[in-house]
């Protein structure tokens, strides 16, 4: 068995990579068909939400039609009682402020609190519009966090639109984005290592048993 492991070489950081490519190709393909058999059933389509369809948390609408905080944590929370498939969210909005950080929780069974386990982040486009990506599976509800104040300090919002499953390009299944990259980066290195490592370990352990 010492022998066996001797003889793999170096190439240990190459599988584990070669392993994390073809793991992304096939989520992305898998991705594209669940969305394609989606939409074949009639259950993704693309759809415009208002702000009367959320209900509003720490934050109040003004007499101009903005809206404005009233705490460090406003919340607009939709609720998907048809079960129908949602993968992307757009939110146009203007702030008189810095929104600072931009999340879109979500749950995956009825009744299920929102937690950090399960939420998304804001793509800023060119044209000021804010993109969350949603994973495959079924959605409940859905909770955005619009902006996050700084501390004691309130931030104005006007909302232009909500767009729900807007049309995605094929080569958008196959983009990773910042954070999948990073992900295909750090994690079949640190694979790579932990397996190196056990090896190493493995056959030190051998040699001093046969001592």
């Amino acid at each position: 068995m010492r022998e066996r492991l001797k003889k793999i070489p170096a190439p240990i950081p190459v599988l584990c990579y070669t392993l994390a490519v073809l793991f992304w190709l096939v989520t992305s393909l898998w991705g594209l068909g669940a969305d394609l058999a989606a939409k074949a059933a009639g259950g993704l389509y693309q759809q415009q939400l208002a702000v009367e369809d959320f209900t509003l948390v720490n934050m109040h609408q003004q007499e101009d039609g903005s809206y404005i905080t009233e705490n460090g944590d406003p919340q607009m929370i939709w609720q998907n009682p048809d079960g129908r498939t949602i993968r992307t969210l757009r939110m146009t909005a203007g702030f008189d402020r810095s929104p600072r950080e931009m999340c879109l929780y979500y749950t995956t069974e009825a009744g299920e609190d929102f937690g950090v386990n399960k939420r998304v982040f804001a793509a800023q486009a060119d044209d000021g519009s804010y993109l969350y990506t949603l994973p495959q599976g079924n959605i409940t509800a859905l909770r955005l966090d619009p902006c996050s104040p700084e501390e004691e300090k309130m931030v104005t919002m006007t909302f232009q639109s909500f767009v729900m499953n807007e049309p995605a390009s094929l080569a958008s299944y196959f983009a990773p984005g910042w954070y999948g990259m990073m992900q295909l980066i750090v994690c079949p290195g640190l694979c790579a290592s932990a397996v190196s490592l056990a090896r190493q370990a493995f056959v030190y352990y051998q040699q001093k048993k046969r001592r």
